[in-house]
C-alpha cells in the first residue's frame, strides 16, 4: 500500500476541517501549527495522525467520521490494523476524553503512536517565539508543557 497517500490525503483533510481557524500566533491554523507538527513525523503515522491531532477536538467530527473522511479522501481503505492504531491515538490525543489533564497525558504516554505525536505537539507548543509578546499566562502553560513532555520524553520506548 503507497503510504504517501494517507499523508496527502490526511493533509487536505485537515485544511478543509479546519479551515477558518487561528493558532495562538494568529497564523492559520492548518500552516501553522498542524502541518508544522505532522512535519515532526518519522512514520507515516505520525505524519498522519499530526494532521489529524485536532479534529475530533476542535472540529463537529469523531474520530471515526474523521477516518471515515480520510479514507473518503485517499479513496481507498485503511487496512484493518493501521485503522485501529490511527483510531486509538486520535482518541487519546482528544482531551475531552479524560476526565483530567493528568489523566490525559499518563494515557498518552502508554501508546506509543499517540505519546510521539503528542511530543512532537508539545514541542511546537512549547516556542513562544511564535508569540509576539507571550503573556504570564502563555509562561505558566509553557510550563505546564514543558512538565508533559518531560513526562512523556521520560516514558519513550524507541
Amino acid at each position: 500500500m503507497e503510504k504517501n497517500i494517507w499523508i496527502t490525503s490526511a493533509a487536505a483533510l485537515a485544511r478543509r476541517l479546519h479551515k477558518g481557524q487561528v493558532d495562538k500566533a494568529g497564523l492559520d491554523y492548518f500552516e501553522g501549527h498542524l502541518s508544522t507538527v505532522a512535519a515532526m513525523g518519522r512514520r507515516w503515522q505520525e505524519q498522519v495522525v499530526g494532521y489529524l491531532h485536532d479534529a475530533s477536538e476542535d472540529t463537529p467530527h469523531t474520530v471515526e467520521e474523521t477516518l471515515a473522511l480520510l479514507e473518503k479522501e485517499a479513496q481507498q481503505s485503511l487496512g484493518k490494523e493501521d485503522r485501529e492504531e490511527l483510531a486509538t491515538a486520535l482518541q487519546l490525543l482528544n482531551h475531552h476524553n479524560s476526565p483530567d489533564r493528568g489523566s490525559y497525558i499518563r494515557a498518552i504516554g502508554e501508546h506509543p503512536l499517540a505519546r510521539a505525536v503528542k511530543l512532537h505537539d508539545l514541542r511546537h507548543n512549547m516556542d513562544l517565539s511564535r508569540l509576539s509578546s507571550p503573556s504570564p499566562k502563555d509562561l505558566t502553560r509553557r510550563e505546564r508543557y514543558e512538565r508533559e513532555y518531560d513526562y512523556l520524553s521520560s516514558h519513550s520506548s524507541r
